[in-house]
């Protein structure tokens, strides 16, 4: 426990003396993810669909604050849309606007939520984002959550029917394009079960682990992965939904790792020191109860100057040979 204490006071050390290159980087990398889920569901224009685009925009991403990628990310789906469909871009366009509208609304500063959320999607553990904010946020960052998990849904639509979307007819006796999009999203069971249950975790995982009792942030994260689990695996049974149990399982297992690696980062406290303090003011009785935070300091290393003590030391004799020759120390180097 000691090597990953230190471990974590060096990456924080390491964080805050690179920030200003780190934090760069690590939008850059982002952007890049984000940009080639994009690309590889719903390429249909192929001219912004390579390589060299996608580390361009990726690029500006880095140097620019984290909406940005929001930004670029929605004018690369309307692209892509507009491509498949101008029917498709438009409904995708207006649900952009209200995804944008709810999302600078409630929650402008949790930009990396929103983008994050997607990409938990695509590695199975969604879960870890209700969990995360959470812990580490308030209860307005459900709205990028919910924004992420619509957009991700909207899109996984389109892939699922871009057979359908791209031979219907826009005639009088022919479904429009149009309708199919908005039915697909707005008919979709699994999304309105998956939302509600993410906006259930981040509402008990907040309250819990603002509760006054050891080990607040564990029992958080476990209540929140039990409820997860219970009621998306109940929803999916009820609606006849297969093959997702097992990856809701697994992906439950993951996010309860990464909120256990949360806890150690943000919120390390040693429980067994804890001390209660009681005392009072012309107004009040204050009951306090004080939990310290676990901190090792990083060993120093210090380096022993040999050469040196061996040059005062000959320095030493030197001086006293000569005052015993009664000559010049100078004549003795």
């Amino acid at each position: 426990m000691t090597g990953l204490l230190e471990l974590k006071e060096r990456l924080i050390r390491f964080f805050g003396k690179n920030e200003i290159y780190v934090v760069p980087v690590l939008k850059f990398i982002l952007a890049t993810v984000v940009f080639l889920l994009i690309n590889q569901n719903i390429g249909y224009m192929t001219r912004l669909a390579g390589l060299p685009v996608t580390l361009v925009l990726a690029l500006l991403c880095a140097v620019l604050p984290v909406n940005a990628i929001l930004l670029f990310a929605f004018i690369l789906i309307a692209a892509h849309l507009f491509a498949l469909s101008m029917d498709v871009c438009v409904v995708g366009l207006i649900l952009m606007l209200v995804i944008a509208l709810l999302y600078l609304r409630f929650s402008p500063k949790d930009g990396y939520y929103a983008v994050l959320t997607p990409i938990t999607f695509a590695l199975h553990t969604p879960y870890i984002m209700p969990i995360s904010a959470g812990l580490l946020r308030t209860p307005a960052s459900a709205a990028s959550i919910v924004s992420g998990t619509v957009m991700f849904y909207f899109l996984k639509g389109i892939k699922e029917n871009e057979a359908v979307l791209s031979a219907v007819e826009e005639d009088s006796n022919a479904a429009s394009k149009m309708v199919v999009a908005i039915n697909q999203l707005l008919g979709n069971k699994e999304m309105y079960l998956v939302l509600a249950t993410f906006i259930v975790i981040l509402l008990v995982v907040y309250v819990v682990r603002r509760l006054s009792i050891d080990y607040a942030w564990t029992v958080a994260s476990l209540a929140g992965i039990l409820i997860g689990l219970t009621v998306l695996i109940s929803g999916f049974v009820m609606l006849g939904i297969k093959g997702q149990i097992v990856w809701i399982i697994v992906g439950g297992v993951i996010s309860t790792v990464i909120a256990l690696i949360q806890q150690f980062l943000f919120f390390n406290l040693d429980y067994s020191r804890t001390e209660r303090v009681q005392f009072e003011d012309d107004e009040y009785y204050y009951y306090v109860k004080a939990v310290p935070k676990i901190y090792v300091t990083t060993k120093e290393k210090k380096v022993k100057r040999i050469a040196a003590k061996d040059e005062e030391k000959e320095r030493i004799s030197r001086k006293a040979l000569a005052e015993e020759m009664d000559i010049d120390e100078d004549l003795l180097k």
